[in-house]
């Protein structure tokens, strides 16, 4: 009877341990569908909203070689939307990636997606802003 309860406890543990296995080797791809969406909130959703909040100007939306002579370009405002969101994130997931042992990879792997879009998308939105665009 002793041997039968040592057995079904190994098998208990064995699942139990497959499952996590399981989870474990799911995590990357969690966080880096994670930090993709989190990456495109930041960069159309949260970057507008400080540009709101902070009521930064709009910039000129005729391209560059049509505008008239002394129309603004961007001013620090609109760089900071950009920069202090973008630093905030990294601050963050730095100070958690350094202090959270058990999921570094979790944490790593949703910066890893949130860069892939920061990186691809950000400068082509500020060279449209910023450049300005006409239909055509």
């Amino acid at each position: 009877m002793v041997r039968g309860d040592s057995g079904s406890s190994a098998a208990g543990r064995t699942s139990e341990s497959v499952f996590r296995a399981v989870l474990v080797s799911l995590l990357p791809a969690v966080g880096v569908f994670a930090g993709i969406v989190i990456g495109w909130y930041t960069i159309t959703w949260a970057v507008l909203t400080f540009r709101d909040v902070f009521e930064v100007p709009e910039l000129s939306p005729v391209p560059v070689q049509d505008r008239a002579p002394g129309v603004p370009g961007p001013t620090v405002g609109y760089w900071l939307s950009w920069a202090v969101l973008l630093v905030v994130f990294y601050v963050a997931g730095a100070l958690l990636w350094w202090r959270w042992r058990r999921s570094r990879l979790l944490i790593g792997s949703v910066m890893a997606g949130f860069s892939a879009v920061v990186v691809l998308l950000a400068p082509v939105w500020v060279s449209i802003e910023v450049g300005g665009f006409a239909p055509s």
